[in-house]
Formats: structure tokens, sequence, C-alpha cells
């Protein structure tokens, strides 16, 4: 009897070693972890890189505990540091957290048929970034000598079970390839603010300014944008005071303002400095960017980014902002 049960498990086992490579087979393959290339370290303090290390490493043992891959290999990296732009003040760090789904694909080159390897590249990735978000360049700092003097926002943040949905974006026009944002702030305040329709005319007023200073020759095609700007001045402060909603083939050429989600408009945005706690070390988190990026071809992203989702837990993020 025992040698019977032996056989059949022997049995199944050479079986199922030798069946032919297949996504179905793979797909269900238990996956691995591994740490990618060490992240690049730029204008941290050592007393700042020690606490931020010890913070993206929480947060890499907090998905690790909860999720194990399937069908892939999870390589995962952190980097440290910010770019030092002229002018601009810094409250707190940013550092980030990154994972890449790569896909157990069949190695179709070899005359093994039970062969296969993992994917050299990917585009379905998940990050969590401390202090920054990236989509809209911005940071726990202000905009210094930007050329800009403002952000861009394509929608309001949307609040969902106690966090900001900041929106599904599709990213590649060519592959169904999505990113979904998520932010998580102290209570319900924003790290960032909207710009006034006063300031937004300011701002292009100043531009305007600035471009017949360099070119007077331009004064005469520019005057048409200097007379909407003074007039739309001398409407009432209510009228000024709504966000600026700008098209974006209108920046510098100032025409009117639009309404919130007209096709091919943005909204205007600055960082919140009010938003921080400014004696806390720089290493603190003050908010939190979760950002999912996934094509939506292929089952194993699939899978494997829903698992994510639930191991990633935005309760234990939000009680490890202002520590």
């Amino acid at each position: 009897m025992r040698y019977s049960i032996l056989s059949a498990i022997l049995f199944t086992s050479l079986t199922a070693f030798s069946q032919e490579c297949s996504k179905e087979l793979l797909k269900q393959k238990p996956g691995t972890w591994k740490a990618g290339s060490k992240g690049s370290v730029a204008n941290v303090s050592t007393a700042d890189l020690i606490k931020e290390k010890a913070i993206t490493d929480g947060i890499h043992k907090m998905v690790s505990t909860n999720y194990k891959p399937m069908g892939c290999q999870i390589s995962y990296s952190f980097v440290f540091g910010k770019s030092m732009a002229s002018g601009q003040t810094w409250i707190a760090d940013p550092y980030y957290y990154s994972m890449y789904i790569l896909r157990f694909l069949c190695d179709e080159q070899s005359k093994d048929k039970t062969k296969y390897y993992v994917d050299y590249s990917t585009p379905t990735t998940v990050t969590i970034t401390a202090n920054a978000i990236f989509a809209q360049n911005l940071y726990a700092a202000d905009l210094g000598d930007d050329f800009r003097g403002y952000l861009k926002l394509t929608k309001k943040p949307e609040k969902k079970n106690g966090y900001y949905f900041m929106g599904e974006e599709k990213v590649d026009y060519n592959s169904p390839i999505y990113e979904y944002r998520w932010l998580i702030t102290y209570n319900d305040s924003l790290p960032f603010s909207y710009l006034s329709r006063k300031e937004y005319l300011l701002i292009q007023k100043k531009r305007l300014e600035k471009a017949v200073k360099d070119n007077p020759g331009e004064k005469v095609y520019l005057d048409k944008y200097f007379k909407a700007i003074k007039e739309y001045m001398t409407r009432s402060e209510t009228e000024l005071s709504k966000p600026a909603i700008c098209m974006w083939n209108n920046e510098e050429r100032f025409e009117k303002f639009v309404d919130e989600g007209t096709k091919g408009s943005f909204m205007a945005i600055k960082p919140n400095l009010d938003y921080y706690h400014k004696k806390l070390p720089k290493s603190t988190p003050q908010f939190f960017s979760v950002v999912y990026k996934i094509s939506k071809d292929d089952a194993v992203f699939e899978e494997n980014i829903e698992a994510i989702k639930k191991a990633v837990d935005f309760a234990t993020l939000n009680n490890m902002l202002g520590k």
C-alpha cells in the first residue's frame, strides 16, 4: 500500500515536471523576491538616511509579509535623495520604495520545453513614495526659481475610504497601460493648494512682459494676450478667487479659463507649505503617494497587482506620518 502511494506521488511529480511550459503553469508557480540594484543617494544627511532606510525597510516588510508573488519575480529597490534646484528650500526629503513585476516566461529558444526565464523588463510596477508626488513634480519644498511658477494637476483628488484617490490615467496610447494614484495625508489636508485665477493671471502677465523685453518685435503679436489679462483682472474678487483651470495649449497665451473636466485642461497648483510640520527631521514622512502602474493585457500582472493592493495597508502608512 505504502509502495502504491509513493509510486503515485512520484508519477504525478514526474508528469508535472515533464509538462511543456505554458502561461497557465507558470502563473501557478510560486514567485520570488529579488533585491534590485542599490538605489541612488543624493543630498541626504547621514542621520536622515539611517531613518529613511528604516522606513523603507518597514514598508518592504509590510508588503512582503502579506503578499506572496505568483508566476513572477518581484524586483524591489529604494531611492533616497533630491536635486538641489536653485532657490529651493526643502522641508522633508523625498524617498521611495519600488516593486517591479517580472513575469516567468517560457523559453522558446531552448530545446527543453519545460524551461522558462524571468522577464527582463516590465510595464507593471508599484511605487510608494514619501514626501513627493512624482507625476506632478511636487515635493515638500517651495518651487524655488521654477520657470513656470506653478505645477499642473489634471483633476481634483477624490476622497475614498479616508484617503485621496488622485485618479486613473492611461499612460501609453498604444498599449493598455494605466496608472492609479493615491495620496495618504494628515487628516483631510493636502500638500498643495490651487492657484487662484488672479495669481495665475499675474504670473502670465509677468511672463509676457519678459517675452517682450527679450524680443521687442513680439509686442504687437502679444498685445491681444495682454488685453485679455487686463480685461479679466477687472472682474469681481469672487470671480478672480476661483481656481485657475486652463488649457494646456494656452500657457503664456492666455485667452480664457475653462470649466473643470474640460478635455485638455489642467488645474494650476503650488506646494502648500502650511501643510507641513516644519520642526520635524527631513527624514519624517509627512505624506505618501502610492502609484499602481499596470499593463492590463496579462493575468499575471492583474492578479499580482490585486494581491499587492491588499498587502499595502494605507492605515499603516497613515500611522507613520509625522513619526
